[in-house]
């Protein structure tokens, strides 16, 4: 039977917390080059949501690959990055299901990669 954490984390991480933390992103003054680079990651994330099946496979995606993709942006504008990943941080601790879960260090933890 499929976790509380589980269920919210493939059913909340990419509607709640990634398109909020994007809808509420300001884009002016980015360069397109950035943003482009910015559009790109966020699909790759949103992309990921299939394989979180399990408290395992989370960690692993949030440890390994979406740190990987944060990295990238990171290279091209540090500031935006730390601002999208503060605004994703935040919105999943407001889920009860995460923010009271293991899952929870590892969402803190991506604020470590920018």
């Amino acid at each position: 039977m499929e976790s509380d954490v589980v269920r919210a984390m493939r059913y909340k991480f990419v509607r709640y917390c990634i398109n909020k933390a994007y809808a509420e992103m300001d884009f002016g003054g980015v360069p397109a080059e950035v943003i482009n680079v910015f559009d790109d990651v966020v699909d790759q994330i949103r992309r990921l949501e299939k394989y979180f099946t399990s408290i395992e496979s989370i960690k692993t995606a949030l440890q390994t690959d979406i740190a990987e993709k944060l990295r990238a942006l990171k290279e091209r504008d540090p500031n935006f990055t730390k601002a999208f990943v503060d605004k994703v941080v935040k919105h999943c601790l407001e889920i009860e299901e995460i923010a009271g879960s293991e899952i929870r260090q590892y969402i803190e933890m991506l604020r470590e990669v920018v």
